[in-house]
């Protein structure tokens, strides 16, 4: 699967709610937009048609047979059992459609994740993508199940219900118009007094993420007595801040629950009062300001459900401007792969004047390098002195400010390095090894697993396997929890010599490796030379009685 440029030529804009909703719309199949609207229109349908039939039986009690109105109380409960049914069906359509949605919105984020440029990708933590690629999506997912079945199907069908209101009593039609105004008004209000809680609330949400993932992180260091009651008091204010948060989130939903509770229920007494007394005066039947009171309630349970879609909206909204900032993020820049396919094999690199900087520090100043394949290259120097920034140029990770590169005596841009990438192997200091078993973490990304694996068996390398697990299936957590240093280390030391590479770069190899281990790095680095450039970043002695060049930075 080759790398995809994100975002396309024609990405959705997120930064409009309606051209979004639009484009949404536009993209689904027509066979599945077909089949929800019709069943939306059943839906509509059915739950305008009944009242009618319970109008009649209303009207016919006293007059027609006990049969004709057995007939309409057995239409009316057919036509909401149609209703529904039609809903379940619905539901399943849009789900479906959603589905297929939420996987390629995910998809998207996904790739433009991996297609960041390095260090944009490193200026973020894993509770950002976390939150990406789950929270954020979700959101948008569950405002597009609002206004697929929500507003504007419920919407209708509390309109439909008014209307009918006035062919029952068009003065009771008045009343409850102006009472389903307020009750409408009161619900939309409560809706937008309450989002800005609902903001605050998700912000606390992800600062309280990231100061558990603090606390896990502190754990060895915590079992050491080390300031314990110092993190459990920033615990307990990290903590006490979200609880506040929240709290402040949930009575605020109260009191616009009780005052929307409280406006439905006045609605109600006030229609059943004024229904009451025309009754008595004769302007109107009982049975019409029953059938009103049933269909008001009904109606307010439509209304409820409109408001709260709008909710879930307001939230989508936010989500896609968020994840609109995200796919701004800088991408690198990697070239068509195609037209690096037949590159030659590399046999020297060369670089001059290179120069690379964070920010307005230079961590790297008018370097020279000369690098040839079948030679072991030391770099030593202290912490900070641009050793690993080199390692990352030279495997594409990141540009210099400036400098020029040569391969094989060629000019070439540095946006080559990245797509030769798959010929590098490149073991750095964090030894990456991810949830999973060690087989899985030992021949992640090799072209020919199984073949990989067995030639394992009979290799050199097969010794760094962890002891008594050379089978590779016991577990590790995440980052490589449950092993020790050196077997994340040996595990990831097998991943990359595993694998054919014209460039090995070895960053401090030897920490957390045994004497044994090194004495066997030592010797069969001389054997992985042949046909390849090694470069070793070492603070340790062991390497010169190898290295060809040493070079100090």
């Amino acid at each position: 699967m080759q790398r995809e440029k994100i975002p396309e030529a024609n990405p959705p804009k997120f930064d409009n709610l309606f051209k979004f909703w639009i484009s949404f719309f536009k993209s689904i199949p027509k066979l599945p937009v077909v089949g929800s609207f019709s069943l939306g229109i059943l839906r509509i349908l059915a739950s305008a048609v009944w009242p009618i039939f319970l109008y009649r039986s209303l009207k016919q009690i006293g007059i027609a047979s006990d049969t004709a109105i057995l007939f309409n109380i057995m239409v009316v409960l057919f036509m909401l059992l149609l209703a529904a049914v039609s809903h379940h069906f619905q539901s399943r359509i849009n789900i479906a459609v959603l589905s297929e949605f939420t996987v390629e919105l995910s998809s998207r984020i996904w790739k433009k994740m991996n297609a960041l440029d390095w260090l944009t990708f490193h200026g973020k933590n894993r509770v950002y993508y976390f939150d990406m690629l789950l929270i954020e999506t979700w959101r948008v997912r569950n405002g597009l199940v609002a206004i697929l079945e929500s507003i504007v199907v419920n919407a209708l069908i509390a309109g439909i219900l008014s209307i009918f209101i006035g062919f029952v009593s068009l003065p009771l039609f008045f009343v409850c118009l102006a009472g389903l105004v307020i009750m409408g008004s009161a619900h939309i209000l409560a809706t937008v007094q309450t989002r800005p809680f609902m903001k605050q609330f998700h912000e606390a949400w992800r600062v309280q993420h990231h100061w558990i993932a603090k606390c896990v992180d502190q754990f060895d260091l915590l079992k050491m007595d080390r300031a314990y009651a110092e993190s459990f008091d920033a615990h307990q204010t990290k903590t006490g801040e979200f609880v506040a948060v929240n709290s402040q989130l949930l009575l605020t939903q109260a009191r616009w629950r009780n005052i929307n509770q409280f406006v439905a229920n006045m609605v109600r007494v006030a229609v059943f009062i004024i229904g009451i007394y025309w009754v008595k005066v004769g302007f109107i039947g009982l049975d019409a300001l029953l059938l009103t009171l049933l269909i008001v309630s009904i109606v307010q349970g439509n209304i409820s459900q409109v408001t709260g879609g709008m909710g879930n909206i307001m939230e989508a909204q936010e989500s896609l401007k968020t994840i609109s900032l995200f796919l701004g993020l800088k991408e690198e820049k990697v070239p068509d792969p195609d037209s690096f396919t037949e590159f030659p094999a590399i046999t020297k690199i060369s670089i001059r004047d290179l120069s690379y900087g964070y920010q307005d520090t230079w961590v790297v100043e008018h370097v020279d390098l000369d690098l040839h394949a079948g030679n072991i290259y030391l770099w030593r120097g202290a912490n900070g002195s641009g050793k690993t920034t080199v390692a990352h140029i030279l495997m594409g990770l990141i540009e210099p400010g400036q400098g020029r590169l040569e391969i094989n005596d060629q000019p070439a841009d540095w946006v080559t390095l990245k797509s030769l990438r798959n010929r590098f192997a490149y073991l750095n200091q964090d030894s990456p090894i991810f949830m999973g078993d060690i087989k899985e973490n030992a021949l992640f990304g090799h072209p020919e697993p199984q073949l990989a694996w067995e030639s394992l068996q009979t290799s050199w390398l097969y010794r760094l396997l962890p002891g008594l697990h050379q089978e590779g299936g016991r577990r590790v957590g995440e980052r490589g929890e449950g092993l020790s240093g050196g077997e994340s280390k040996r595990i990831a030391f097998i991943r990359e010599l595993l694998r054919s590479s014209e460039i090995l770069i070895l960053d401090e190899p030897l920490n957390h490796l045994d004497e044994y281990v090194i004495q066997e790095i030592e010797r069969e680095i001389v054997n992985i030379k042949a046909e390849a450039i090694v470069i070793i970043i070492s603070h340790q002695s062991g390497f010169e009685r190898v290295a060809d060049e040493i070079r100090d930075f």
